[in-house]
């Protein structure tokens, strides 16, 4: 007998007599016709899987099902997609148990830091520098931005950025003027990460673990307001980003020290956050923050916290456990127990003081 629709159905076999006994089908009011290469699986008794391959047979455009049956009989869920053409590809469909599903532990983790300051010439170049601990070497993107920040409704934004890279030996590793000169740019294009301008920077590199110096400069001497990015692009590997830091000029208005970290996978993570000012005098900067004051905000742009000086903070003495009390009082330091999202950190002088001054973020866990 030939059938116009297509049903899954279920027989007790009886091997003595040679019969077979319809016991159960499932005929979706018959209307629906696959040809060929469907399939069903029942999983719990009277609980089925069926794909349906080709619906309304095969055709440059044929559609695929999924359908989902509990044990009463309905339809828990039913999915449609676009198939492949012909009979070239072979469907098969199979339950999975989530709660058996075992998947890798990643902890909660700083994943990517960025820094918007102003960038002039000698003291006042943006620096970032971050510390990968580990094992195993992990795969970055820097950036350096400057005209695209245009967008954002900034005015005198560095025109033309230039990257830099270090290792601890203070040896130049990577530079870069124009990010598609980079001999990865099109792994910076596959990660999503290509600079909006062409004149901005960014270079895609795998690092082992150490300690690492990022500088921005203004090309020919060029100042302006510009942003520095770093991206974990491996956080899975058995390394992590340990520590993140950024140094510019502190201004007033667009002009503060603004950084921004994300604490990734879906844990809390304590970090500590630092704002560094006349201690930076001790390495020879001549005109360092006299008084910096830190305020930290959420993705909503709410203030979740602020501190002055560091002592007063009422987790000051976590920071001392940790041996990451500031050398002057006048600097600032919070503990932050963070869920995964983004973060904000705000650099400025008290009282509207300028100067050169330092953001950090230490990964405590």
């Amino acid at each position: 007998m030939e059938r116009a629709y297509s049903t899954p159905r279920k027989y007790k076999l009886d091997l003595n007599a040679r019969t077979a006994t319809e016991i159960w089908n499932f005929d979706l009011g018959q209307s629906l016709w696959c040809p060929f290469c469907g399939s069903v699986y029942e999983d719990a008794p009277f609980n089925y899987l069926i794909d349906f391959t080709f619906i309304d047979g095969v055709a440059a455009h044929s559609l695929s099902q999924w359908i989902g049956l509990n044990d009463t009989g309905n339809t828990v869920f039913r999915y449609q997609y676009q198939s492949a053409p012909g009979c070239t590809v072979a469907f098969n469909a199979i339950p999975v148990h989530l709660e058996n599903t075992k998947f890798p532990t990643v902890g909660p983790q700083p994943l990517n830091l960025s820094t918007r300051g102003n960038v002039s010439s000698g003291e006042g170049v943006l620096i970032g520098g971050f510390i990968i601990t580990g094992t195993e070497p992990k795969t970055i993107v820097l950036r350096a931005l400057g005209p695209s920040l245009n967008g954002f409704g900034l005015s005198g934004v560095l025109s033309d950025p230039v990257l830099s890279l270090y290792n601890s030996s203070h040896t130049l590793i990577a530079t870069n003027d124009n990010w598609q000169s980079d001999p990865h740019n099109a792994d910076i294009q596959k990660n999503g990460l290509a600079p909006a301008n062409l004149l901005e920077s960014a270079t895609f590199r795998t690092l082992a673990p150490g300690a690492y110096t990022v500088i921005v400069r203004g090309k020919d001497l060029a100042t302006g307001i510009g942003l520095v990015e770093l991206y974990d692009l491996s956080p899975l590997s058995n390394s992590e980003l340990k520590n993140m830091s950024t140094r510019g000029a502190v201004g007033t208005g667009d002009d503060v020290l603004i950084s921004g970290f994300i604490v990734g996978d879906v844990g809390s993570a304590t970090v500590i956050v630092r704002a560094l000012g006349p201690s930076l005098g001790l390495f020879g900067v001549s005109n360092p923050l006299s008084d910096p004051t830190l305020t930290i905000y959420d993705s909503t742009g709410t203030a979740i916290a602020s501190n002055d000086n560091w002592r007063d903070d009422v987790n000051a003495i976590d920071v001392q456990k940790n041996s990451l009390s500031p050398p002057n009082e006048m600097e600032s330091a919070l503990v932050l127990h963070l869920p995964a999202g983004a973060y904000t950190a705000v650099v400025s002088g008290a009282n509207g003081g300028t100067g050169i001054g330092l953001a950090e973020v230490y990964s405590l866990h």
